[in-house]
Formats: C-alpha cells, sequence, structure tokens
C-alpha cells in the first residue's frame, strides 16, 4: 500500500470524525498534561529534598514577651541574658551536639523579612521571631528525642522544634499534589481510551466498505487496521502537545507566579524548561504508545476488521 494512499485514508477518517477527533484530543490532553504536572511535582520534591537535606537542623527557641502566657507556654517571663548564656554552655559541652549558634531577636526579625517580606512582618511586630540556638546534631534520627527532652526543661527554652518535621510537612503536601494529580490523570486517562475506542468503532463502522474491498483486493488485515491506528496516535500526538503547553503554564502561572517571591528567594527550588519537556515528551510518548494499543485492541477484539 502506498504511503500517499494510506495517509489520505487517514486524513479523511479525521475529517469525517472532526468532533469525536477534537474531544479524544482534549480530553487526552487533560489527561497528560495532569502525568506530566504529577512528574513535574515529582521533580519539585526531589529538587527540595536535596536543597534541604543538609540545612536540616534543630531549633531551641528561647522565651520572648509574646510567648509569655500564651497557651501551652512555659515561659513565665522572657528570657534572661544568663539564661541564653547557660543553655550555650550546656549546648557547647553536649555530647549529642555536633554544631550550634546563636540567633537573637533581631537576626531573627530580619530573617523573617526574608521570607515573608518587610509588611507582613512589621505588621505582626517585634517579638514574633524569638530568639534562638540553632543546633546541628550529630545524628538527627536518634539525637533529636533526648535533646529535646533535656533543653525543653532549661529555664528561658520556650520550645525544642526539629525542622524536619516542617520539611516533612511541605512535603507531604507535595506528596498528596503528587498522588492527586496521578489519580486525575488515571481517571481521565480511563475516559480517554474509553473515547478512542468508540471514536474507532464509530469511524470503522463509517468505512466498513471501504476496509471490506481492501480486503478482497488482497490487502492484509494490518493494512485495513493501520489507519484507524495511524489516527488514534495522531490525536495522542496533538493531545500531547496541548499538555506540553498546560504543563508550561502551570509552572508559568502556579510556581513561577503564585510561589515566584519564594522561588526568587531559593526558598523553593525552581523548574527550567528541560523540566518541562522531559515531563511533555514522557506524557507524549506515553500517549501515543497507549493510544496505539488502545487502537489495536478494539480493531482486534470489538470491530474484527
Amino acid at each position: 500500500m502506498r504511503a500517499s494512499f494510506l495517509m489520505s485514508g487517514v486524513a479523511t477518517g479525521l475529517r469525517r470524525n472532526v468532533s469525536m477527533t477534537v474531544a479524544l484530543v482534549l480530553s487526552t490532553a487533560i489527561s497528560l498534561a495532569f502525568l506530566g504536572g504529577a512528574f513535574l511535582i515529582g521533580k519539585e520534591i526531589n529538587k527540595f529534598k536535596t536543597l534541604y537535606e543538609d540545612k536540616i537542623n534543630v531549633s531551641i527557641f528561647l522565651c520572648s514577651n509574646i510567648s509569655v502566657g500564651q497557651p501551652g507556654s512555659p515561659c513565665k517571663a522572657k528570657v534572661t541574658q544568663a539564661q541564653t548564656d547557660a543553655i550555650g554552655a550546656q549546648l557547647a559541652n553536649d555530647p549529642l551536639v555536633k554544631s550550634y549558634s546563636y540567633i537573637s531577636e533581631a537576626q531573627a526579625q530580619s530573617r523573617g523579612k526574608q521570607l515573608l517580606g518587610d509588611k507582613l512582618v512589621n505588621e505582626a511586630g517585634a517579638g514574633v521571631f524569638p530568639a534562638s540556638y540553632t543546633v546541628k546534631l550529630k545524628d538527627l534520627k536518634k539525637g533529636y528525642a533526648p535533646l529535646a527532652v533535656e533543653y525543653a526543661k532549661a529555664a528561658g527554652v520556650d520550645g525544642v522544634q526539629n525542622q524536619d518535621d516542617s520539611l516533612k510537612t511541605m512535603l507531604n503536601l507535595f506528596d498528596s499534589a503528587k498522588w492527586g494529580a496521578r489519580v486525575v490523570a488515571l481517571i481521565v486517562g480511563i475516559c480517554a481510551i474509553i473515547q478512542m475506542a468508540n471514536t474507532i468503532q464509530v469511524a470503522a463502522a463509517q468505512r466498513r466498505n471501504e476496509t471490506g474491498i481492501m480486503r478482497l483486493v488482497g490487502a492484509s488485515r494490518l493494512m485495513t487496521q493501520l489507519p484507524f491506528i495511524i489516527e488514534a496516535m495522531i490525536a495522542a500526538l496533538a493531545g500531547g502537545l496541548i499538555a506540553l503547553l498546560f504543563d508550561w503554564a502551570g509552572k508559568r502561572f502556579i510556581l513561577d507566579g503564585v510561589f515566584g517571591e519564594q522561588v526568587s528567594r531559593g526558598v523553593l527550588p525552581p523548574l527550567d524548561g528541560n523540566d518541562i519537556i522531559v515531563a511533555g515528551g514522557v506524557g507524549m510518548i506515553a500517549g501515543i504508545v497507549l493510544a496505539a494499543l488502545t487502537a489495536w485492541g478494539t480493531l482486534r477484539l470489538a470491530v474484527r476488521l
């Protein structure tokens, strides 16, 4: 069979069922967009872990004016300089501690402005970011629990926090978004497969006379099926290209837009164009392969051309 004849049949088939083809392209695009989104979220999680894995410390927060009298707070008064020095001396001789540093209220306030912006921190007022000791443990997993128990009882200490807990919370949110995108991609993908099978069955019924004549003149079953398979693959390719645009828009308007300030300050790692291309490319290839298999299976089992 000549290639020109084959492709003319493909073009004719796409024109005959243009509305169903458009619906198939859009449903495939949505499914692949969510699949690419799940890939990008996973990439962001990996970059996030790499960015912070060497920065996980334990924070010993000292009593401030705001923490005094707060429900659940052990603070009876603001920490004194003597209490601050005593905690520092205790950390210096603690076998669990690898290194430590002191952060004053002024320094904490300045860091808060870098992360959240001047306006929000100024409105919150002084004392919202208390003085603290940042402690790096020799073994974070084994050393955190005994250190937390020991220093939580020290005079002038408001609380002990493992920054790994905060990072785990953020990572759990990322993981939830990733699995949510995967579930939506699966559901929409199933809908796209059903729509693809229905479209192929309708197209095959419309062209049954043509395929019958082709079989009579000696065309093999594969040759009669090939135009329908190519049509499905073209629809998946178009859907993959649209999904690539969706993924780029998601990065542009969500990560670079909504979280643009955090990305620019290095709090969140950025995603680049290569990440978008890889995510879109993987989804596009998967969509084309799935479309070919769905078309072939439909023609073999449901239509029997």
